[in-house]
């Protein structure tokens, strides 16, 4: 059954379960909607599944491990969430599972080192922690199966951080959170000390004589925000929503929480100059002021990940409006 890019739109129906002889379902590039039918495991001899690219969300149906002739799984592309069963290592026959650019969470299972036909694992672009298993086809997976999630650790082939036991890694947390902690409020406050000797200095040479602005200045907030946050405003760093890219990292357009849409300058921190070029980029920008620049609203950066987050321009970059 081959419904590939039909601009399809409603919730899968359970009658198609009813299909109890179907070896290949293809409906990726679609609208569909809603959950996985709870009847999946009724496909007895089906071997190729590709529901990629749609809108489905939920968790994954535990009938799903039933399919036991299935050879190729995509259900890349869509808005899972929950946990990667622990029994997918039932479905002996798999050769591949793409589960990119969902919202799983949770580790990666052990269990899945059990298989032995498995050559594709693709779980890019989640939001999976804690340690990569290293055992069964592990061993022959790259860092390119690990993309996005950013709370991963694990052997250094795939680019990822080294994992500590797990009383370091709770005391890791704690102070990695009272470090950020600390280190935003120190800087709110050092931007804020500064402003006022500023102000200071220039109303002592009369070039600022209105007392109110020091009062303006006080109720200026810093907004924060996570990767998490971003992840999510940018439908998981979705191809769809880049802007550009270039060798230091991709430009993404997104929404954020309270509806205000941003571009997300992520960079690529496997080319060696970026955490230069990251620091050397907020300090021309912390440093120049015009009314025509583009507006800085935040950053979001730790060890593994580096992003500025500007003002949308709608109309595209000045390069775009010149040359086109």
């Amino acid at each position: 059954l081959d419904l590939t890019s039909n601009n399809l739109s409603s919730t899968l129906p359970p009658s198609i379960c009813e299909l109890k002889h179907l070896l290949k379902l293809y409906l990726r590039d679609n609208s569909f909607t809603g959950h996985l039918p709870l009847g999946l495991g009724n496909f007895a001899t089906i071997n190729h599944m590709d529901i990629s690219a749609n809108k489905l969300s939920g968790e994954f149906p535990a009938s799903l491990s039933k399919l036991q002739m299935l050879e190729y799984l995509n259900l890349s592309r869509n808005t899972f969430d929950g946990h990667i069963p622990e029994q997918l290592d039932h479905m002996l026959n798999l050769d591949t599972i793409n589960l990119s650019h969902n919202k799983l969470s949770g580790e990666i299972p052990k269990s899945l080192e059990k298989p032995q036909h498995i050559q594709v694992l693709d779980l890019s672009f989640n939001l999976l922690e804690g340690e990569i298993p290293t055992g069964g086809m592990f061993s022959n997976l790259s860092a390119e199966s690990f993309l996005g999630n950013y709370a991963l650790c694990g052997a250094r082939k795939f680019h990822v951080p080294l994992c500590l036991d797990k009383t370091k890694r709770q005391s890791k947390n704690n102070a990695a959170r009272v470090i950020t902690a600390c280190t935003i409020g120190g800087s709110a406050l050092g931007v804020f000390v500064c402003t006022l000797n500023g102000i200071s200095c220039c109303r002592k040479r009369g070039l600022l004589k209105r007392p109110y602005n020091i009062e303006r200045l006080r109720k200026v907030t810093l907004l924060v925000i996570s990767y998490k946050e971003l992840l999510h405003a940018t439908n998981n760093f979705s191809d769809a929503n880049v802007l550009g890219s270039g060798s230091f990292g991709s430009v993404y357009k997104g929404i954020l929480a309270d509806g205000t849409t941003v571009d997300v300058n992520v960079l690529n921190l496997s080319f060696e100059e970026a955490s230069k070029t990251f620091d050397i980029e907020c300090n021309i920008l912390r440093q120049t002021r015009h009314r025509n620049r583009v507006k800085v609203i935040t950053s979001c950066s730790n060890e593994d990940f580096k992003a500025l987050v500007l003002q949308y321009m709608p109309l595209g970059s000045l390069k775009v409006r010149l040359h086109s």
